[in-house]
């Protein structure tokens, strides 16, 4: 796909003008009484003209947020790039959404959502997080996906705004001579305030200020297609950033006359549905000296191992309560040991966000030592990251009778794992990812196959591979097909 970049620097070049013009809007008179009943009242007798969208379908691409510590390199963070097609029944309340993102090294999530008149269903097309199992959802699904298609099309995004019965009480215009926009303040509850910024000749939605979720949309590129006029570019700014968080593109928009109710089933090839997951964490011995923390979903697998009276921890959970919750079953196990290292293979924050948990008990960081570089600069370490203590570990060293291997990659810049010769067991992140139920993912990002060569060149005898994530019990077969794709 072709990005057009300048075509996207000049969006977000006039997106820059127009939050300026947001800014000094505030400082203009407010309107003289009446005005606002009539501006409100043009804007009904306006979008009285867009097209009724009862069943329609949406397709639009988009950037997303570049996070730097879910990237390939957090110095240089990347936009991830993603396709989204939906059709919504507003009538029948009933939606199926497809989606595919692609991330660094050919890591590729597509997802599919659906909700009909009974049910809601969520499942993983490549099979990479789910496999083959099915999530259940609420039935409040539709509500929250019409919010979402609500927001990316402009003539629908004001619907809340000519809604609004009570017009004197709780709208306020403010005119910009200087830009020639209108702004209306709309007080829905005193937590929900929205700006509603328009233009003339003719009359367009410029953005949307939900100040009260921090979320700003910038609606440009107004075109005309199959008798639709849509802006196909909406530019979104979160939490005060400067930059847009999301940019997105629309590439379809079209009225359908109902949605196939194949799409609106959970295909057969797929199941079971996954049950309500026990989060209960479990501390068990999968070697001598080596055990295993996790919960019956997998959901996030800790290794501890036992030295002596020192206890080695590898894995960070994903937050400090998970964490606290991990450090607490170890030592109501071992109540005489201390635990004195904490090993993360990757500086992605689902990665490190718990390790402050650790530091705050005097243990030692185990990584390599772009990991630490990056976990000194994360942000919510910044406070108390001084406290913090590191052991740099360098490829193929030996510590404790265990072994680090740090890989160059195309997930992270920099990412090791472990191996316990003497229990046949490695330990790793996100350098092979494989679902609870072990099937086998349609495709397979490239750090993946990297893992498996330098596993099989360096010749290493395993009986299990823990992954941080989902599945702690990956035998030497599953891998074997993974690679060789054997579906």
């Amino acid at each position: 796909m072709k990005v057009n970049l300048a075509g996207y620097l000049l969006t977000f070049a006039f997106a820059c003008i127009t939050l300026f013009t947001i800014s000094i809007s505030i400082s203009i008179p407010t309107a003289w009484s009446g005005e606002t009943e009539d501006f409100v009242s043009k804007l009904k007798t306006h979008y009285q003209k867009a097209p009724r969208l009862e069943v329609f379908s949406l397709n639009y691409h988009y950037f997303g947020g570049g996070d730097p510590y879910q990237t390939w390199d957090y110095q240089s963070p990347q936009r991830y790039m993603a396709l989204r097609m939906v059709e919504i029944d507003l009538v029948k309340k009933h939606f199926v959404e497809n989606d595919t993102h692609f991330f660094s090294g050919g890591r590729i999530f597509e997802r599919v959502q659906f909700q009909n008149d009974i049910e809601s269903f969520f499942y993983d097309n490549n099979g990479l997080a789910l496999g083959k199992r099915v999530l259940r959802q609420n039935m409040d699904s539709f509500d929250e996906k019409k919010d979402h298609v609500f927001i990316n099309v402009d003539f629908l995004a004001v619907t809340s705004l000519l809604e609004e019965s009570n017009v004197t009480a709780t709208i306020k215009l403010q005119q910009n001579k200087i830009s020639g926009q209108t702004t209306l303040t709309h007080k829905i509850s005193d937590d929900n305030v929205i700006d509603y910024v328009f233009r003339g000749s003719p009359l367009r939605l410029v953005s949307i200020n939900n100040k009260s979720q921090q979320k700003i949309y910038v609606y440009e590129d107004y075109q005309t297609t199959n008798g639709l006029t849509f802006a196909r570019s909406i530019l979104k700014y979160y939490d005060g950033a400067i930059k847009p968080s999301f940019i997105h593109r629309i590439d379809q928009l079209k009225i359908i006359d109902k949605i196939d109710p194949n799409r609106l089933q959970v295909p057969q090839e797929f199941g079971p549905i996954i049950p309500e997951s026990d989060r209960t964490l479990l501390s068990k011995e999968i070697a001598s000296d080596l055990y295993l923390v996790t919960d019956a979903s997998a959901s996030r697998n800790v290794l501890f191992k036992v030295n002596g009276d020192e206890i080695m921890v590898f894995g960070a959970p994903v937050n400090t309560v998970l964490a606290e919750q991990t450090i607490k079953l170890i030592l109501v196990q071992f109540p005489n040991k201390k635990i004195t290292s904490v090993y993360v293979t990757h500086p992605h924050w689902d990665h490190i966000a718990g390790l402050s948990a650790y530091a705050n008990r005097d243990v030692v960081i185990r990584a390599d030592a772009y990991s630490i570089a990056a976990i000194k600069a994360y942000p919510s370490f910044a406070g108390d990251i001084d406290s913090f203590k590191f052991q740099t570990i360098e490829h193929n060293q030996m510590i404790d009778g265990v072994r680090f291997y740090v890989l160059e990659n195309s997930h992270s810049k920099r990412e090791s794992f472990v191996y316990f010769k003497d229990s046949a067991i490695i330990y790793q992140g996100d350098l092979l990812e494989v679902a609870f139920d072990n099937t086998i993912a349609k495709l397979i990002p490239n750090y993946t196959k990297t893992f498996i060569n330098f596993v099989r060149n360096k010749q290493l005898k395993f009986s299990r591979i823990v992954a941080h994530h989902r599945n702690n019990n990956i035998s030497i077969e599953v891998m074997n097909k993974i690679y060789d794709g054997d579906m």
